[in-house]
């Protein structure tokens, strides 16, 4: 049987590597200085992965939360929750045009299309939350101002591929009148856009890979080395 301390050995190494990978893509998006506009990109853009910064206007709602629990001798010690929105790439313009008219009447701008957000910091799902209790005040007459916009900065990445997430958005999908998933962009935006600390990580990840690996080899060559003289008196 492998000795434990083997394991967490092996463990290590494969968790800084694993590191390295996904950090890896965060370097190259932060070190390629390209930041794309959310406010004029295209359905077409949200298919690679990239920094993405601008305003939100509408947040249709939240369709997901994913909470991951932090214990200790099986006690709750800290929790975190990402919640899913879907938000629809509408100018204020636009909006207002929408309001304006007739909703049998009225057509989208051949650019439209819809994406999904993440969200895990409180500050943005704050944000998120208030912009959909401001339209539904105004949809509702309680205030005649509509919800300012929401500035946001991330990158796009790829959305979960539990079976349970995509039941969850589809039920979303369907609640709120999107017949056509073809409407829908390829990948989502998440609020962790990366920056110097993303190359922070990527060292420690390579640190821990290659602690792992001395701890596992070291031991080994001086097994190996190791002269035993045998006396007899």
């Amino acid at each position: 049987m492998m000795k434990k301390s083997i394991v967490y050995k092996i463990l290590a190494v494969v968790l800084g590597i694993a590191i390295v990978v996904v950090g890896m893509k965060d370097v190259k998006m932060y070190l390629s200085g390209k930041v794309l506009n959310l406010n004029t990109a295209t359905k077409d853009d949200f298919k690679k992965e990239c920094i993405v910064e601008g305003d939100i206007n509408y947040v249709v709602g939240n369709f997901a939360i994913y909470e991951e629990k932090d214990k200790t001798l099986g006690i709750t010690t800290s929790k975190r929750k990402t919640k899913y929105y879907l938000v629809e790439n509408l100018s204020m313009d636009e909006l207002k045009r929408i309001m304006e008219s007739d909703a049998e009447d009225y057509t989208y701008p051949d650019n439209y299309f819809a994406y999904v957000v993440s969200a895990s910091s409180d500050e943005m799902k704050d944000a998120l939350d208030a912009n959909i209790q401001g339209w539904m005040d105004y949809y509702d007459n309680k205030t005649d101002k509509m919800p300012e916009p929401v500035h946001f900065e991330g990158k796009l990445w790829r959305e979960p591929a539990e079976s349970k997430y995509k039941n969850y958005k589809q039920q979303a999908l369907d609640k709120w009148g999107f017949d056509d998933n073809d409407e829908i962009a390829e990948l989502k935006a998440m609020d962790n856009r990366p920056g110097k600390s993303s190359i922070l990580v990527i060292v420690l990840g390579a640190l821990l890979a290659l602690g792992g690996l001395a701890f596992i080899i070291v031991p080994l060559v001086l097994g190996r080395t190791k002269k035993t003289d045998v006396e007899y008196y």
